[in-house]
């Protein structure tokens, strides 16, 4: 999900009351009083981007298996806090997608303390912020459409200990555009209350039967795939099944969520296409399960910013029982061959295989081969917590990392 660039911080110099700067009265004067269990553990922090999907996917769910589960002491905040005392006992302080004249102000403020109080400096960034590389339909491109932006995130980039991305693609792309090696890769992973929502027999069941002679087909995704300001000429995320949308209306039934592209506005006014707002990351999976859709599409144009992509879209369908039809491309490489297209034509054919498979059996068959890819990616699972873990507690190629493997 592409969201808008920075929340723009404002300085505090003053820090949250995670350390008390009065003297501690000892309730036991020569003796080793233990201290409470909690300041053992490592503390992080993490200077938020936003507040939507980009900060909760990759910051502020794996924040609270961390805490919940006890094995450190997470912290997000947006406001950059300049007293030193704030840094103590903390292990890694991880700045996501900062690229402001402000923030590498503040950047610098950390590398001059940093040897002082020993802390990691990380950054983390899932989305491509160099402009030859967004898209013109983007309507955020705007944000990142000067060299200001770029020379800052570089700049940064270069200034911290490791870099976490969501995919190889964004990996190699950032290497090759700031020169920073270390660069770790982190897939966005589903925390685990998803999985309540995964359809059961009986609703499976009555779904094949009423949706039979028009199956539901669903689609989500932001405003920032269509071309909404007519810039390209509407050549766009959706262009190449956009006709075919339209053209099958009375087969199919097509519903959308988040945003719908303008060219199909008159088939939403009208009703023959569903529309849902945008909702927050926690009714999202509930609305989804909800609208009893057999299929759902992930249509991309291959260029680099859509390569950059994580797949959580197909992991998303996935983990809540439903096929994905994606873009024959990079970004989809989890998907297997048969829930990938890269023509309208292969578009058509394989919405009918996959439709075809309504007959209980083999739904369940392979609905059950989808559930176990999804199930693979939830957050607490201990190999992928213990994944973000290991890039928090160990060092830039450590032997120690086990997990990580797996990705990199």
């Amino acid at each position: 999900m592409f969201t808008p660039p920075f929340v723009q911080p404002h300085v505090q110099p003053h820090p949250a009351p995670y350390y008390n700067s009065a003297p501690q009265n000892n309730l036991n004067p020569g003796q080793n009083n233990p201290e409470p269990p909690e300041m053992s553990l490592p503390r992080y922090i993490n200077y938020l981007a936003d507040l939507s999907g980009c900060g909760h996917w990759r910051i502020l769910w794996p924040e609270q298996v961390i805490n919940a589960t006890s094995v450190g002491i997470s912290h997000s905040i947006t406001s950059m806090v300049t007293d030193h005392r704030f840094y103590q006992n903390v292990k890694v302080v991880k700045l996501q997608r900062q690229a402001s004249n402000t923030q590498v102000q503040f950047v610098k403020f950390l590398k001059n303390i940093q040897q002082e109080y020993g802390f990691k400096l990380m950054y983390e960034v899932d989305d491509v912020v160099f402009r030859e590389d967004i898209p013109d339909y983007n309507k955020f491109k705007f944000a990142f459409d000067n060299d200001e932006i770029r020379n800052n995130c570089i700049e940064i980039i270069n200034s911290v200990d490791e870099v976490t991305v969501t995919c190889d693609f964004m990996r190699r792309l950032y290497k090759e555009r700031t020169g920073q090696q270390n660069i770790t890769v982190i897939p966005n992973f589903v925390p685990n209350f998803w999985l309540g929502y995964l359809f059961d027999g009986q609703k499976v069941a009555k779904q094949l039967e009423v949706n039979r002679k028009k199956p539901r087909i669903l689609y989500t995704g932001s405003g920032a795939h269509y071309d909404v300001e007519n810039k390209v000429d509407g050549k766009d995320d959706f262009a190449g099944v956009r006709d075919y949308v339209r053209k099958t209306v009375d087969k199919y039934q097509w519903v959308f969520v988040g945003a719908f592209p303008p060219q199909l506005a008159d088939l939403v006014k009208g009703g023959k296409i569903e529309f849902y707002p945008w909702q927050n990351l926690l009714n999202y999976p509930r609305l989804i399960s909800k609208l009893d859709v057999q299929l759902m599409v992930a249509p991309l144009q291959v260029n680099n910013f859509n390569k950059a992509k994580s797949d959580i879209k197909f992991i998303e369908a996935c983990t809540l029982g439903i096929p994905c039809l994606c873009q024959d491309m990079e970004t989809y490489s989890t998907a297997p061959p048969s829930l990938k297209f890269s023509s309208v034509e292969e578009f058509s054919d394989k919405i009918d295989t996959i439709l075809r498979w309504k007959n209980r059996s083999k739904y369940y068959k392979n609905i059950k081969a989808l559930r176990e890819i999804g199930v693979s990616r939830i957050l607490e699972q201990d190999s992928n917590i213990g994944a973000i873990l290991e890039s928090l507690n160990t060092p830039y190629n450590s032997r120690e990392r086990t997990f990580l493997q797996e990705w990199n």
